[in-house]
């Protein structure tokens, strides 16, 4: 098994942590690419893409995809490895493209994830997917097909991108999307308006109320060229070591301003400037976080909780309830059920890495808390990551309040932010590898 083991140097020089670009808008935008061209209107040149696995998994099936109306290649097998979103994204936009014959298969992981809820709403719509193994999970074989649906229904609770996958491959239906939602609440609702922004970028007419979506047929006009932003999720962990280390500038060579963000997640900021987190910008757009010790003091000496409602931020929870126990702050995070649903049961992970390192966490139906309750920390146990990037990445700066941490299967923050361990470094860590 191989581990990284973690300390801090406080005086050592730091140089800016290099953040990596946002992969939900890079598959959003690959995605896109291919419903416009196949819609005749060509593809968005895009400068630059993350250097994420996800986006690699993503290019594989697009290579096969684009490959699709040769007589050499019209039955073709993709491995498109760990990625939830783009194995969801690629699953509705093939399933929507007539002609095709492919077999779609993932990592094992991502293999006893449920996919039931898609499947089933691609199917209403006239979709051919056949479960090579067991029913409602990869890997899939899929023809496609002109879809054409009435009224869908979808439960909006589990994952929001099983919403998004339908919506970017709408407008190569008959007559578009007509989405009913049941009467559970979506979550993620910032990843749903981050993709009818994008879409609308594309030319795409989208309509999003409380309890249905609506895409009309056959609009979709790539740009002549689509920007990835910086990644505000991976953000978040240099802001949870600026509220690990108060009074200690840290530094960013580029961060997507957050009034200027599609992404959810850029509310990191105000949520962190909350505990004391400041982010300052200088005149070259370099960007310092730092944390006020008097005001992280006051916040965690009040009688009041830090309670915020992250059913839009699910990806926030790990680098806010890790840093904050660390640092000594109750708190009550509200709308985050569907955690549970996630890359592993992150409910589940985060209570039982944090109780290693002496904090006991209280999870609920749609709530997980931290009341203060300490329990005895355990000796020398490395952090487990579940296959699970944000848990590896969010566990990591832990280092900066303990002699030192150990981060099991450090290789799965490839998934988004491979070079995370060397941002690591040059804010002043040590990391050495082990096997």
């Amino acid at each position: 098994m191989s581990l990284i083991q973690l300390k801090y140097d406080p005086a050592a020089t730091k140089s800016p942590a290099i953040l990596p670009l946002s992969k939900s808008i890079a598959l959003r935008v690959l995605t896109l690419n291919e419903v416009s061209a196949r819609l005749g209107n060509g593809r968005a040149s895009i400068p630059q893409l993350p250097d994420a696995e996800d986006v690699e998994g993503m290019m594989r099936a697009i290579t096969h995809y684009a490959q699709a109306d040769s007589e050499s290649a019209a039955r073709n097998t993709v491995n498109i490895g760990e990625g939830g979103a783009p194995f969801r994204f690629f699953t509705a936009l093939a399933a929507s493209t007539p002609g095709l014959d492919m077999t779609v298969a993932t990592s094992r992981s991502l293999m006893r994830r449920p996919l039931a809820i898609l499947l089933d709403a691609l199917r209403l719509a006239g979709a051919d997917i056949r479960c090579e193994r067991r029913e409602g999970y990869p890997p899939l074989r899929i023809v496609g097909r002109r879809l054409n649906p009435g009224v869908l229904g979808l439960n909006p609770s589990v994952s929001s991108q099983f919403i998004s996958a339908l919506m970017m491959a709408s407008p190569l239906w008959e007559s578009g999307l007509a989405l009913d939602f049941d009467t559970s609440k979506a979550v993620s609702l910032p990843y749903l308006a981050m993709t009818r922004k994008i879409m609308e970028r594309f030319g795409c007419e989208v309509t999003i109320t409380a309890d249905q979506i609506r895409v009309a047929a056959g609009r979709c006009v790539a740009p002549d060229e689509f920007e990835i932003e910086t990644d505000w999720s991976a953000a978040s962990y240099f802001y949870e070591l600026a509220l690990l280390t108060p009074g200690t500038p840290i530094p960013l060579q580029r961060l997507t301003p957050a009034d200027e963000s599609l992404q959810g997640d850029a509310m990191c900021a105000s949520i962190f400037s909350l505990l004391g987190v400041a982010t300052k910008r200088d005149a070259d757009g370099r960007v310092w976080l730092e944390c006020d010790p008097e005001c992280l003091r006051v916040f965690r000496e009040s009688d009041q909780p830090l309670e915020l409602d992250l059913n839009g931020q699910p990806d926030l929870v790990p680098a806010l309830a890790v840093g904050c126990v660390l640092a000594g702050v109750r708190f009550i995070f509200r709308g985050v059920g569907h955690l549970r649903h996630k890359e592993t049961n992150r409910m589940l992970a985060l209570c039982t890495e944090l109780e290693k390192l002496g904090y006991s966490l209280t999870p609920g139906e749609d709530t997980l808390a931290w009341e203060g309750r300490r329990c005895p920390a355990a000796d020398n146990e490395s952090i487990s990551t579940y296959s699970d990037h944000r848990m590896a990445m969010a566990f990591a700066p832990a280092a900066a309040r303990l002699p030192w941490i150990t981060i099991e299967h450090p290789e799965v923050v490839g998934k988004s932010f491979p070079r995370y361990w060397e941002n690591l470094e040059r804010l002043g860590f040590v990391v050495m590898r082990k096997s």
